[in-house]
Formats: structure tokens, C-alpha cells, sequence
């Protein structure tokens, strides 16, 4: 059993996706004889590919916290104690990059060379003779993208900003701390005190402060952790800073504008040339000849025609996009791979793609959502207090009283005053960074799936039309998707989504019939009316739409009144009234002559008194079933193969409460009461049931999913919505090329775990 493991691995990204899930799962075993082995397997397997999972404890004693995610929106805290490096006096902290566990040697000589060679053999032989039946579900957005938390190392953070190996927090105290930032792991110390905001270039050989007691704008020199520092006055009432790798935009306590070019470690600061600006500025970004500007009014401006020969720009334009999408920032930031990211009043982030000098606004037309909410939350009460500590040395220089400005802090998320600007989100290679005001943090180093959701508009209706419901259906010609839609239970339209006008064909429903549910497979529609019947349209090549209406024949049930109805593949899945469950063979309705296809009882789950199933939901390959019942509780049928296509159980799924769930060929999404959308995460066939839950930006009044999982939605206000989805990655290519050239494009697979 001598193990090839190149050949493993080079077989394809998703066999180590799969590896690790299942090695994963051996660790969760509650076989504690077997779970020693299999974790130093995973282990080994976690370092072969150059993952830093866990922290070295001869580095650090600094507390970090890893902020876990968990089912019932709550998150638990994991303290890590770290030592803590000792540090010279003149130590220059830019002199040197962070060290990395990465390594040039050839991977299959490093694991084949452990002392597990055997023992990682059998069990690699082990996972590849399973993984062929799970390798085609489990592909890499079957794992959420991860944040990482940290705790801070002060009182509640005012500021977070990072440079390309530093991260630098500032607390509401005016505390300053730096870190290097190796993989995984941080080691605070205090820099100095009295700050009122900081600013570092993205290379960091820049970093610029705002002392609280003066307001002055200092550069510092030598940067070194120890001993005597050499500060540079730069510019004096100053509010706030933005650096670039070679100029300092400057906003003073007046709303005037100031420009500082030509800067480098060994000329930190140069003379200020004022910028003329029609609006009061609160927060700036610069970054790559590209500058963004905050206003007091919520509005984003940006800088045009800034070059290495017209470093100050031509002229300021409003960013229409935002308001468009009617977004209120209270903090942007430009990253690298040509990026902007802002922070709304309401929490959330968003990036746009596409930015860089010659169009300043970007290439997108529209801004993108990353969903943080299960990781980062924004207390309204606590960011009102750290701003008020932070203003009440401000108060005092400006000879105002607290209470005044704690006034002006409670008429807005964030303060307005330039003073008081919280800096919240920074962007570097290695990945985003966010800090809600608390003293936490939070990194996101892999992969960010962001939303946006277009509005679409059918050809022959206009934009005030207001949709009931929207249903997803494979195509009856095989190629895309039907859209199933209508504005009330009494009409019904369909659109296939390849055609590009999205023009509706209308549907006659039988006379005289309202319907409560339509459910369609790729040759039927099915209708569910107000008194329970069933009627069958069937589908075609020839007549995608269908021609008419057939009732079909319920006499096997009796006086059953059916409430909910599936379309499977080639089974139909039903609920009536008490919550008991049926199950049919064959979508198509039979000539009554013939012998009717039979309705088989499945026992629903056990239940407390009062509480039954009141809707069903079916797979499009008939892989998955999934139920709610009428308190809202996820159920899931296990057990289901060819061979036993009704099930051998119900398995209840925590988490959430769900008022709708649809159903693709991979996994579930779910739309909560009050109208969030989430998706289950880790569904397999061994694992029907997956893993855990996780939000996606959202909010709608009904939920559909094509079985290639594109979502398709109503909105609150009765709008159809597709969702639109971009990818932004943080390639680890210069970290360990031979990883890339091993396992293929970085975008293949997840390069983080998340912790649940």
C-alpha cells in the first residue's frame, strides 16, 4: 500500500475537497480510538497543502478569538493564549515580510516522507473508493465562504486598516497596537497613544497619525516597535488621512482638502497643495491614482483624470450607482485586484469590480452584495458609544459639550463629524477586513460569492406589475429553465430564461378554478386547486406550454383534501390537511380505463400535538425530499434511493424556521419568515441533511431555484428578481506556486475552513 499522492491529488481540486470533508467527518466520530489517527491524517493532509490552521504557540500569547458561526444565530468563542516574541529595541517592522509554513519542496516528497506514509496510504485508498459517489454533488461552492475572527487588543476598535504585512487597530482610547500578520496567527504591541486616527500605505511604507490633543497630521520616519520614534509634522487641523504607496490626501477639521505627492519611506511627508471640493468630505480613500470621497450627506464622490503627471486630479464626479441602489455608506475603502468597498448604514458590505484610474468608477453597473451578518454584528448602542468616547477629547479641544455631539451622533449610524470618522473596513492581498465598532475583528482570506438582484422586467408587461409567485421548472426542451409566474391564483404566465427578452406566454387555467400551487417537472405542470384537486398540463417539445388541463382521477383518496404538492423527476410527492404524506409514480395523468397508478402512505414524522407537515418539496431528480411542518420546522427524508424512492425516514434540520423551501439537483435554499434567504451547506448523498445553514443577501416574498441553483425571487413589492452572483478571490499563488501548479486554478476550490 504505497501511497501515490501527486497522482491523488493532480486527479482533480475536488477530490481534496473531498478528502478533507470526509477525514472531517471521521474527526467528529464519536469513535474516539479512530478520531487520534484520522485527525494527525487530516492534519498532515491540511499542512501538505500549506493551510496555517493552527496557531504557533511559541509566537504569541495574544487572545485570539475564533467567532464560530452556529445553527441557532448565536457564536461561540474559542480562546487561544499565544506567547508573545520578544521584540529589539530598533527592530524595523518593515524590514522584514511575515514568514509563512509554506514550503519549495515538492509536496509528494514531503508526505511521503512522514512516518504516516502507511497508515495515510490505506486511508487515502480508503476515501478515493467512496468518493465516486459524492464527487459530482460535492464541488467547491459546497462549502460557505469563511471570515475569521479575532478579538482586538485594546477597548472597542475606532479603526481597523492594514497594510500588505501589518494590521493596525486603533481603540476609542486612542490606543495604537500593530501586529505582522502571519497566516493565521497575530501578536499585538502597543505603538503609541493619544492617536485619533491612523492611516498606512498598502505597501506600508508609509504611516500617518492624527493626534487627538492638537489635531496635527504627523509622518512618522523609522518605523521600529521600540525606542525613540521620529515624527514628522505634516499638515495641522487635521480630520482625516488616506494614504497611497506615494501621496497623502488630507481632510481638515475646516472641510478643506488637502494633497501631498511624491512621498516615500525616506520622505514621509511634503509640502500640502490644496483640492478644491463642492462638498464637505468626511472619509477619503486613495489607492493606485484612483481616489473615493465620502460626503457628510452619505454621497460617493470620485476623483478624475488623476495620473503620475496630474497627480491631483481634473474634477469631482457623484457615484450614480450609488444612488441608483439608494446606498448609504458610512465607510469605503479601495483594495487590490482594482476593488471599492463600502459599508452601509444597515451592515452590510459591498465591492465593485474594475476600478482604476482611467475609469475611476469601475466597470460595474451596479454595486455587489457579500453577506457578513452571520459573522459581524453591527450593535447600534455600542458604535454610538465608541464614537461618543472618542469625540469627548474632541469635545474638549473644540471647547463643545459631549452631550452636543452625542446629539449629532444619534441622527445618523455614524457620526458626520470628520473627527469622529470610524475607519471599519480594509482591504489587502491576503483579504478583507471588517470590525463592527466592538472589540473584534474579522478576515475574510478565501473566497467572497457576492449577490446582486437584477430586476427583470417580462416584454409586455411594465415595471408597476406586481407578481404573486414565481416557480422554476426544467425546460420540457431540456435546454434552460421555465419560469412559472403569475399576479394572482387565477392567472398564470411561463418564460423559458434562455430567451433574452424574457417575453411571457400566457397559460389558460381550467374555468371557474383559482390555484393554490403549481408544481412542474420537465413534461407536467401541475395545479393544486382550492378544494384539493389536482389538475395535469402536459409538456413538450412541440408544446412547450402545454395544450389543455386534465383533472386528475382522486377517488383512491376519498374524502383526503390535499394541501401541498411536489414534481419530482418522475414521482409526485403530496401532503393533505392532517399532515400525511403520499407518494405517486409517473407525473403524467392516465387514461381511465387503464389501472391507476397507486397513492402509497408515508408516515410523517413524529410530531408534538398540534404540530404537523403543511408543505412538501421534491428534487428535480427526485435525490431529495424536504418538508415543513406548521411551526416551521425543516424536515428531511432519508434513505432515498432507486431502489427505495419513498424513504426509509424523517430526519428533523435545525437552524431556522422556514416558510418555503425549493429544491435543485445539489442542495436546498430556504426563505425564513421574515423573508431572509439562507442555503444548506454539505448535502450529499451519505449526508442528506447536510451540514449547516448560511444567509445570502435578501429579502423576498417567494423563493424559486432552476435545478442548476439559480435563484429567481419576488420582491417585497412585487417585482421578479434574478440573482446575479460574482466571485472575488484572493489567489495564494505567490504564497506557494507549487500548490497552484499541483491542483489547478485557485477558484477550483475553498482555501478556508468555517468554523460552525
Amino acid at each position: 500500500g504505497r501511497l501515490n499522492l501527486q497522482a491523488s491529488l493532480s486527479e482533480s481540486s475536488e477530490s481534496f475537497l473531498d478528502e478533507r470533508h470526509a477525514l472531517l467527518m471521521r474527526i467528529l466520530s464519536p469513535d474516539k480510538e479512530q478520531v487520534k489517527p484520522v485527525t494527525k491524517a487530516f492534519s498532515q493532509l491540511y499542512d501538505s497543502y500549506n493551510e496555517p490552521h493552527l496557531l504557533d504557540s511559541t509566537e504569541t500569547r495574544q487572545t485570539s478569538e475564533a467567532v464560530c458561526s452556529v445553527d441557532n444565530g448565536a457564536t461561540e468563542k474559542k480562546n487561544v493564549q499565544e506567547q508573545l516574541s520578544s521584540s529589539s529595541d530598533d527592530e524595523d517592522i518593515y524590514a522584514h515580510a511575515g514568514t509563512h509554513s509554506s514550503s519549495e519542496a515538492n509536496i509528494t516528497e514531503l508526505c511521503l516522507g512522514c512516518n504516516a506514509q502507511n497508515s495515510l496510504g490505506s486511508l487515502f485508498q480508503d476515501l478515493n473508493n467512496s468518493a465516486a459517489d459524492e464527487l459530482e454533488l460535492l464541488k467547491s461552492d459546497q462549502f460557505a465562504e469563511s471570515w475569521m475572527g479575532y478579538s482586538g487588543p485594546g477597548h472597542s476598535i475606532l479603526s481597523l486598516v492594514v497594510s500588505e504585512k501589518h494590521v493596525w487597530c486603533l481603540d476609542y482610547k486612542g490606543g495604537l497596537y500593530c501586529s505582522p500578520y502571519h497566516g493565521t496567527s497575530l501578536r499585538w504591541q502597543k505603538f503609541e497613544d493619544g492617536v485619533q486616527q491612523v492611516a498606512v500605505s498598502p505597501s506600508g511604507a508609509l504611516l500617518w497619525k492624527i493626534e487627538q490633543k492638537s489635531s496635527k497630521a504627523f509622518a512618522c520616519g523609522k518605523v521600529t516597535m521600540k525606542g525613540k520614534r521620529h515624527w514628522y509634522e505634516a499638515l495641522p487641523n487635521a480630520a482625516y488621512i488616506a494614504l497611497s504607496d506615494d501621496s497623502a490626501w488630507i481632510i481638515q477639521t475646516s472641510g478643506e482638502l488637502y494633497l501631498q505627492t511624491g512621498l516615500s519611506a525616506d520622505r514621509p511627508c511634503a509640502r500640502a497643495v490644496k483640492v478644491e471640493c463642492p462638498y464637505p468630505l468626511v472619509q477619503i480613500t486613495s489607492r493606485n491614482n484612483v481616489v473615493w470621497a465620502l460626503t457628510e450627506q452619505r454621497t460617493i464622490l470620485f476623483r478624475n483624470g488623476i495620473s503620475s503627471f496630474c497627480p491631483e486630479g481634473e474634477h469631482w464626479m457623484s457615484d450614480v450607482v450609488c444612488e441608483r441602489q439608494m446606498l448609504e455608506s458610512v465607510c469605503i475603502a479601495l483594495g487590490d485586484q482594482q476593488t471599492v468597498w463600502a459599508l452601509d448604514t444597515h451592515g452590510n458590505l459591498w465591492f465593485r469590480t474594475g476600478i482604476s484610474s482611467k475609469k475611476p468608477q469601475g466597470e460595474d453597473d451596479h454595486w455587489w452584495q457579500v453577506s457578513i451578518t452571520d459573522y459581524v454584528v453591527f450593535d447600534q448602542c455600542n458604535i454610538f458609544q465608541t464614537i461618543i468616547h472618542a469625540t469627548h477629547s474632541v469635545a474638549t479641544v473644540a471647547q463643545a459639550p459631549v452631550e452636543k455631539v452625542a446629539d449629532k451622533l444619534r441622527g445618523a449610524l455614524w457620526s458626520q463629524q470628520p473627527t469622529s470618522q470610524p475607519s471599519l473596513i480594509s482591504v489587502n492581498s491576503s483579504g478583507v477586513w471588517i470590525t463592527s465598532g466592538k472589540n473584534e475583528f474579522h478576515v475574510a482570506k478565501g473566497n467572497l460569492l457576492a449577490t446582486y438582484w437584477k430586476t427583470v422586467v417580462p416584454r409586455g408587461t411594465v415595471s408597476a406589475t406586481k407578481w404573486a409567485f414565481v416557480m422554476a421548472s426544467m425546460a420540457p426542451t431540456k435546454k434552460g429553465s421555465f419560469l412559472w409566474l403569475g399576479q394572482s391564483n387565477k392567472d398564470l404566465f411561463c418564460i423559458n430564461d434562455l430567451n433574452p427578452e424574457f417575453r411571457p406566454s400566457t397559460i389558460q387555467l381550467p374555468p371557474d378554478i383559482e390555484m393554490v400551487q403549481i408544481s412542474a417537472s420537465h413534461d407536467a405542470v401541475w395545479g393544486l386547486d382550492l378544494k384539493g384537486k389536482i389538475h395535469i398540463r402536459t409538456l413538450s417539445e412541440n408544446c412547450p406550454s402545454g395544450m389543455h388541463w386534465t383533472r386528475l382521477d382522486l377517488t383512491q383518496l376519498g374524502s383526503i383534501k390535499l394541501a401541498s404538492l411536489a414534481c419530482g423527476g418522475q414521482h409526485i410527492w403530496a401532503c393533505d390537511v392532517d399532515g400525511m404524506i403520499y407518494f405517486r409514480v409517473g407525473t403524467q395523468p392516465l387514461n381511465p380505463s387503464m389501472m391507476l397508478p397507486a397513492w402509497i402512505t408515508i408516515e410523517p414524522p413524529e410530531q408534538p400535538l398540534g404540530t404537523q407537515l403543511i408543505n412538501i418539496y421534491s428534487s428535480p431528480n427526485d435525490q431529495m425530499v424536504w418538508a415543513i411542518d406548521s411551526r416551521g420546522n425543516v424536515h428531511v427524508r432519508v434513505g432515498l434511493t432507486d431502489a427505495m424512492p419513498v424513504g426509509t425516514d424523517w430526519e428533523h434540520v435545525p437552524g431556522l424556521q422556514a416558510s418555503q423551501l425549493t429544491v435543485s439537483y445539489r442542495t436546498v435554499w430556504v426563505r425564513c419568515s421574515n423573508g431572509d434567504i439562507a442555503r444548506r451547506y454539505g448535502i450529499t448523498n451519505k449526508n442528506p441533511a447536510g451540514d449547516y445553514w448560511k444567509k445570502i443577501p435578501g429579502n423576498v416574498i417567494c423563493l424559486t431555484v432552476t435545478p442548476q441553483d439559480e435563484l429567481w425571487a419576488i420582491s417585497t413589492g412585487g417585482s421578479l428578481l434574478q440573482r446575479l452572483t460574482k466571485n472575488f478571490s484572493h489567489t495564494d499563488a505567490l504564497i506557494n506556486p507549487n500548490r497552484i501548479a499541483l491542483l489547478g486554478q485557485p477558484e477550483d476550490f475553498d482555501d478556508e475552513w468555517e468554523m460552525i
